[in-house]
This record gives structure tokens, C-alpha cells and sequence, in this order.
């Protein structure tokens, strides 16, 4: 296989995770900080989950030490895998079939706003994991998403020719800014005619109607 890479997002590219975040992190939030907190004003499309953290800190005035900060995603990896137990995550349609189509001529990374931990428990929940390398960027690296994308692509070897898909404006810039071809997957909570706004390369409204991405990446 050649050194080519496609990086995914996971919520509202690949799968539906029911809600099951929310509740970990208010639960991992009381359990570093002792205080009981919302996220209910929280839009996560896009977000990383160490910008989310250091934006609930600020809203509550609590440190946000290297030790804490740890602790909080150790708690919220646990509490994340149990609520995925009981309501596991809904694939998108399509999803298994292109991947399953893919993997055999690309390398599968993530770009996901996910803490690295979390990012492979909502992939093996969703009977997603064996497709894809340990190699991507993470909520956990940087709060930034375009230094997501480009740590990404550094631990891959700097492979030209990549594609970033993922269903938020956040995910089009990253693609571009980092010179990856930029996917917009019409699975999140942004419309077609949004995300066309942001002047992606490729744009599929399911991975059931994705015959124009297949022809792009020559599979």
C-alpha cells in the first residue's frame, strides 16, 4: 500500500454517539473539580474536547493544571465507555462499505476533536476500529484544529495527496489550510447549502452517495 492517507472525523462524519460525551464530562468534571456543571451550552461540532475544558474552567473559575487536566480525560474515557455500553453509537449509513472499500488502496487516520482515547472507544463501539492506524491528531494535542490536522500529517510522514473528511466549516479550513483535499459529509448538524458555503473540494450528502468520492480517490 502506498503512503496515501485519508484522515476522518468521527461525530457527525462517521457515526452518532447518541449524547453519551455530555454526560462524561459533567460527570469527569465533578469528579477533578467537585462541581456540578452544564454542557448544555456547549456545541461540540467542531469543538476538541481540550478547548471545551478550558472554556468550562474559565466559566467556573478552576484551574486548569497539566495534573487535573490529565485526570479529567482519564475520568471521562471511563465514564464515556459506560454510557457507550448501554447506548452504543449509531454508524451512518454507508459508512462500512466505504471504509471497508477504501482501506484496501489508502491508509485511514483521524482528525477528531476527540481526545486520542476516546476517538478509538466511539470507533470500537461502532465496529469501526480495525480499519483505521493509531496515527492522527487529537482533541487532547491541541485545542486548535488545523494543528490537529498538521500534527496529523507529521506523524504520518507529510504524505501529499491526503483528504480530510468531516462534516463541519472547522474541518474544511483544517483541510485547507494543511493542503489536503477537503470532504464535507452532509451527516452533522450543518446543511448542505452551509457547508457549500465554505468551498470544500468534495461535498457527499451520505456514504451511500459517494460514487463521485470513490472516482476521486481512484478506488
Amino acid at each position: 500500500m502506498q503512503n496515501r492517507f485519508i484522515f476522518c472525523d468521527i461525530d457527525g462524519t462517521l457515526l452518532y454517539a447518541k449524547g453519551s460525551g455530555r454526560p462524561a464530562f459533567g460527570a469527569a468534571f465533578f469528579d477533578v473539580y467537585g462541581v456540578e456543571i452544564s454542557v448544555d451550552h456547549i456545541n461540540f461540532a467542531g469543538a476538541t474536547d481540550l478547548g471545551v475544558l478550558a472554556r468550562l474552567a474559565r466559566e467556573n473559575r478552576q484551574e486548569l493544571s497539566e495534573e487535573k487536566t490529565a485526570l479529567f480525560f482519564e475520568r471521562m474515557a471511563v465514564y464515556l465507555d459506560e454510557n457507550m455500553r448501554k447506548w452504543p453509537p449509531i454508524v451512518f449509513p454507508g459508512v462500512g462499505r466505504f471504509l471497508e472499500r477504501v482501506s484496501s488502496h489508502w491508509k485511514l487516520g483521524l482528525v477528531s476533536g476527540n481526545i486520542r482515547r476516546t476517538a478509538y472507544l466511539k470507533l470500537r463501539h461502532g465496529g469501526l476500529e480495525h480499519y483505521f492506524s493509531d496515527i492522527g491528531g487529537f482533541g487532547d494535542d491541541n485545542s486548535d484544529r488545523n494543528r490537529m490536522a498538521a500534527l496529523a500529517l507529521e506523524r504520518a510522514g507529510q504524505p501529499s495527496g491526503s483528504f480530510l473528511l468531516g462534516d463541519t466549516p472547522s474541518d474544511i479550513e483544517a483541510a485547507r489550510v494543511n493542503g489536503m483535499t477537503s470532504v464535507a459529509v452532509c451527516n452533522g448538524q450543518f446543511t448542505r447549502e452551509m457547508l457549500e458555503g465554505e468551498n470544500p473540494d468534495i461535498i457527499v450528502d451520505s456514504f451511500e452517495d459517494a460514487e463521485h468520492l470513490f472516482q476521486a480517490l481512484d478506488v
